[in-house]
């Protein structure tokens, strides 16, 4: 996706301060309605016009909004609400589509996960998610013992770092140097495997001091 100076900054930084002028202009004048409506010497709750005012108001939002999403859908002229396209005119995930993974990397006899080394590729579903440097042991973390991580580096947008458990691969084919995980590919921070296991963790390492008697 190419860069717009109007896409990228421009329209991220004015959308939100007119959005917030706008909510703020609103807020402000209800508040100053409701302020004009009240009456200090009210006999009864009834008979409060600020709360009669609030109360329809709310049922008035609410039925305008109810109309506009229950409002019968036409293909052929979509409302605002049916388009992909709200401010603008270019769709905000147009160009970040993620290419299919090559079939051709499904070739050849299956491995284990032993034979994955440097410079493995490694696919999720939603297509290459990091490049394997190495296999460290595994540990048992939060009850569960994990048989070993692949230590790699992340592709598109995922960490620089990620150890991933061996668990988590599926397919390993040793003649494309390709292994497949079998996540959908944006699991990796919910997972944890952006943080170290605790048996790798450097910042746990105690370093003892010479004993004396």
């Amino acid at each position: 996706m190419q860069f717009s100076i109007g896409r990228n900054i421009i329209r991220p930084l004015i959308v939100p301060v007119v959005g917030f002028v706008v909510a703020a202009i609103a807020i402000i004048t209800i508040g100053e309605v409701l302020l004009s409506l009240y009456d200090h010497y009210f006999e009864s709750e009834l008979r409060r016009r600020e709360l009669w005012f609030g109360t329809l108001l709310a049922l008035g939002v609410l039925g305008v909004g109810t109309a506009i999403v229950m409002r019968p859908s036409d293909p052929k002229k979509p409302g605002l609400l049916d388009r992909e396209v709200v401010i603008g005119s270019t769709p905000i995930f147009e160009g970040n589509d993620v290419a299919p993974v090559d079939v051709s990397l499904r070739s050849g006899a299956r491995g284990t996960v032993a034979d994955i080394s440097e410079g493995y590729r490694l696919f999720a579903r939603s297509g290459e998610f990091a490049t394997a440097i190495g296999q460290v042991p595994g540990s048992t973390e939060g009850g569960r013992t994990f048989r070993g991580y692949i230590y790699a580096e992340g592709a598109r947008g995922q960490a620089k770092q990620l150890w991933i458990p061996v668990e988590a691969v599926l397919d390993v084919y040793p003649d494309t140097r390709s292994a497949f995980l079998a996540i959908m590919g944006d699991e990796a921070e919910a997972f944890g495997w952006e943080m170290p296991p605790l048996s790798f963790d450097r910042a746990r390492i105690v370093h003892e001091g010479p004993k004396t008697l």
